[in-house]
């Protein structure tokens, strides 16, 4: 695999790409420019500018082999285009490109969002004051709570995914994940994994509700204005129909001081200002009047497959896959310290 197949505009826009680009965006100036957003080891996202100063970001797939549904550009888009009318903010899609485009791997483009990137405690402390960052800490529960109110018929995305048995559906999924990354220094790791697995399985919940859920819901895939707003909310390349307290539990995960002992990162809701965990949980339940009584479930759950996401990336970089000098040693911490907190008493 050669690095421009990998990333095609690592090195520019090539002609072909910006001529496509021009025709789907009739108030661009071309030529244009691409500078990669860094955060992200799942699609590789770029900011896209043209000579009068217009914004875009392109996210595109990875080269190489999937899993499951992972890196769905195409499904990502469909899911921002459906939800834009509601009362869930998200970015405005542009175009939607397929592998056969001048890009050659499917992507899509979007109107740049301006705002900030909540990516750690030091970011949220810099960028927002406290009553800023405690608004955004409940805005992102209350953008979660009217993404768990969308009909999905009503918007069209009744058929994004089967009814019904999402979590037997993930736990499945996650498990097959873990098993293709499980070579070498992550097989011990894989092993705890797969018998964490079958205790989940024992303790399944109830399985049966179809709502939209975002997958990969947390503060850091927002962006927020100074104020604390949210306005949008981002990485849609999960979304599904299936349970909605699998997203509250991913959001705890991402909330939950202990992730910052074990991940050597303090999280943006450690801030000054932001919202407890626990008030965060009253502010769902309140604005949905959930029952939260099998909420220790979907937390381990989140906290279990976030560790499998780990192991993943370790793999997919180790073998070549996403071609970016990454230390991989952060994927081994991430996945320990992840089992970790998908066992500790709650």
């Amino acid at each position: 695999m050669t690095a421009t197949s990998a990333a095609p505009l690592a090195t520019g826009v090539p002609a072909a790409v910006g001529g496509w680009l021009a025709r789907g965006l009739p108030e661009s100036v071309p030529p244009f420019r691409a500078e990669r957003i860094a955060g992200g080891y799942s699609m590789l996202t770029y900011r896209v500018t043209d000579v009068a100063g217009h914004a875009w970001v392109l996210r595109h797939r990875p080269a190489g082999r999937h899993d499951g549904g992972a890196h769905d550009t195409g499904r990502e888009a469909r899911a921002m285009s459906a939800l834009h009318p509601t009362a869930v903010p998200v970015p405005r899609v542009r175009l939607v490109g397929t592998a056969g485009d001048p890009l050659g791997l499917p992507c899509h483009v979007t109107d740049f969002v301006d705002g900030h990137v909540l990516a750690d405690a030091d970011a949220a402390a810099t960028l927002l004051d406290p009553a800023a960052l405690r608004h955004a800490s409940l805005s992102v529960v209350a953008t979660l709570a009217a993404l768990h109110a969308v009909d999905p018929d009503e918007v069209g995305l009744g058929d994004l995914g089967p009814r019904g048995a999402y979590l037997r559906r993930q736990l499945h999924r996650w498990r097959s994940v873990i098993a293709r990354s499980s070579a070498g220094e992550a097989a011990p790791r894989a092993a705890r994994l797969e018998a964490m697995a079958a205790r989940l399985e024992r303790r399944m919940p109830r399985d049966d509700r179809s709502r939209v859920v975002h997958g990969d819901y947390r503060l850091g895939n927002a962006i927020v204005d100074a104020g604390g707003g949210i306005r949008a909310v981002l990485d849609w390349e999960l979304v599904t129909l299936g349970e909605p307290l699998a997203d509250l539990g991913l959001l705890a995960a991402f909330w939950d001081p202990p992730a910052e002992a074990m991940l050597g990162v303090r999280l943006a809701t450690s801030a000054p200002g932001a919202a407890s965990l626990d008030e965060a949980v009253a502010h769902y339940a309140a604005l949905t009047g959930e029952d939260l009584s099998d909420f220790d479930f979907h937390y381990r759950m989140a906290c279990w497959r976030v560790a499998g996401t780990a192991l993943r990336a370790l793999n997919r970089y180790r073998s070549g896959v996403m071609n970016d000098d990454v230390d991989t040693t952060r994927f081994v911490v991430a996945c320990d310290a992840w089992i970790e907190l998908a066992q500790r008493p709650l």
